[in-house]
C-alpha cells in the first residue's frame, strides 16, 4: 500500500532542491567521468546491427542552460527555423559574436 505524501515531506523536498540546485548535474558529471567506455570489439563491424546511441553527439561536451521566457524561446525558435538552423547553432553563433565583440579569443566550434 502506498504511503500518502505529507505536506511536510513535500516542503522538505522543495527546500532540498532549492538548496542544492546543481547537485544532480554534479552527480551526473562525476558519474560520467568515472565511467569508462569499453573499447570497440574488433569482431564487430561498424555496420553491425546495433542501435545507435541517441546522445553520442554529446560526448565530450557540456550543456549550457539559460532560462528564457516562453515568448522569447518561441521567437528564437521561429528565427532559427526561418534561417534553417537549429536553435543550438543560432545560440552558438550569437555567443561567438558576443565573445568577438567583447575582445575574447574564445570561439565555440560549430
Amino acid at each position: 500500500m502506498a504511503r500518502k505524501a505529507s505536506m511536510l515531506a513535500a516542503l522538505d523536498i522543495v527546500a532540498e532542491g532549492r538548496a542544492q540546485q546543481d547537485g544532480l548535474a554534479e552527480r551526473l558529471a562525476r558519474a560520467r567521468a568515472t565511467r569508462e567506455t569499453p573499447p570497440p570489439s574488433p569482431a564487430l563491424s561498424p555496420l553491425a546491427d546495433q542501435p545507435a546511441e541517441h546522445n553520442a553527439w554529446r560526448r565530450g561536451k557540456a550543456l549550457l542552460q539559460v532560462a528564457l521566457p516562453e515568448e522569447a524561446h518561441l521567437e528564437l525558435s521561429i528565427l532559427a527555423k526561418r534561417r534553417r538552423l537549429t536553435l543550438s547553432r543560432l545560440v552558438k553563433a550569437a555567443l561567438n559574436e558576443w565573445l568577438e565583440h567583447h575582445g575574447h579569443a574564445l570561439r565555440l566550434p560549430e
